[in-house]
């Protein structure tokens, strides 16, 4: 049996999700990491004519801000959530070292055109390097590496690792990979297997929402509480099926909270710059809904969004129920539909 360990450089996979979603041909595309050590494996096995093996360890590499302006809190928890969920869920080893951004916004937009500041990423790669040279002299640690990065810092620890007797395979982006590591020929020699391009691997790489049973917490429930659903509940969170869902919206319509939305609805013209809060997601089927607010006129109807129409570098995962964002309208209304929205992008707000 081989004993694979993964060494994935989160800073540069996430910067390249982007091309990964563009790649997948799915607007809704999202990365499976509880998927991918074993994808991975699956691949290097079959590549090594291999069919037994162990994924050992799977090391993540990243970052996260610290030290900035109060109102960017919210996507800097995001960003530490998301490094929990792979420790707990996943079994991940998480390296994740802070960039002190000394009061200053997140994005470079949001900051004073005046200023000088820029954050500085230091020892993501450093630590990944090491952790792989330090593991691959300990006896019997692993057998091969498998390296997910595409930066050409990384050749002299790939070459290293290979001369201490350990294979290495690199798992790389198009568009974002060394050429000496995808060099057919690889002449500065710093693998055993063929590249792998997780472009190949989509399909299976795809977080897919699967029907799966639940129980449903709703203290109103009638009938059995274990329902099929394809949603996934946080980590601490409640979940109610939809009958009981439903049930809650028609109490809200019957004690008037819905009342005031019984006017004509007056929807804005395509390309109308408008504001407002997500106020729900599918997360099954990667689309949500925007409600307007401090929109003068135009306040009150709901407007259709999908992940593909985001344009603020985050996923929809990332964007929560509550966020402030800044949209335009993107056609007419499909009969007895909301209207699209393009260019969803958070205010700088934060949820309301």
């Amino acid at each position: 049996m081989i004993k694979l360990m993964l060494f994935i450089d989160g800073t540069w996979l996430y910067s390249n999700t982007p091309r990964l979603v563009e790649a997948s041909g799915e607007p809704g595309f999202m990365l499976d990491f509880g998927k991918l050590p074993r994808v991975l494996a699956d691949e290097v096995s079959r590549q090594l004519g291999h069919l037994e093996y162990t994924v050992v360890r799977t090391h993540l590499f990243g970052s996260y801000a610290d030290n900035v302006d109060p109102r960017d809190n919210e996507p800097v928890q995001r960003r530490l959530n998301f490094f929990s969920m792979l420790r707990q869920q996943h079994h991940y080893e998480i390296e994740a070292f802070p960039i002190n951004y000394r009061g200053n916004r997140l994005r470079k937009t949001d900051r004073d055109p005046a200023g000088n500041f820029e954050p500085k990423e230091k020892c993501v790669d450093i630590a990944l390097a090491t952790s792989m040279l330090f593991n691959a002299a300990m006896p019997n640690a692993y057998d091969v590496a498998i390296a997910v990065l595409g930066d050409q810092d990384f050749k002299p620890v790939l070459q290293s690792v290979r001369r201490l007797g350990k294979r290495v395979a690199i798992a790389s982006v198009q568009g974002a990979c060394s050429s000496e590591y995808s060099d057919p020929s690889d002449q500065v020699r710093v693998r055993d297997l063929d590249l792998i391009w997780l472009e190949d691997l989509l399909p299976r790489l795809a977080r897919r929402y699967d029907p799966h049973p639940l129980e449903c917490q709703s203290p109103t429930h009638k009938g059995e509480r274990t329902v099929m659903t394809t949603y996934y509940p946080k980590r601490g969170e409640k979940f109610y099926c939809e009958a009981c869902r439903d049930a809650f919206s028609r109490i809200k319509q019957d004690t008037g909270e819905a009342a005031q939305e019984a006017r004509p609805i007056r929807w804005a013209p395509t390309g109308t710059a408008l504001s407002g809060l997500v106020s729900h997601k599918r997360m099954d089927k990667g689309y949500g809904f925007i409600r307007v607010e401090g929109c003068g006129e135009w306040d009150g109807p709901e407007y259709f969004f999908h992940d593909s129409d985001i344009t603020d570098n985050i996923s929809f995962l990332e964007l929560p129920e509550g966020e402030r964002v800044d949209f335009e309208v993107k056609a007419e209304p499909p009969a007895g539909k909301a209207p699209p929205a393009r260019n969803v992008r958070r205010t700088g707000a934060g949820p309301a």
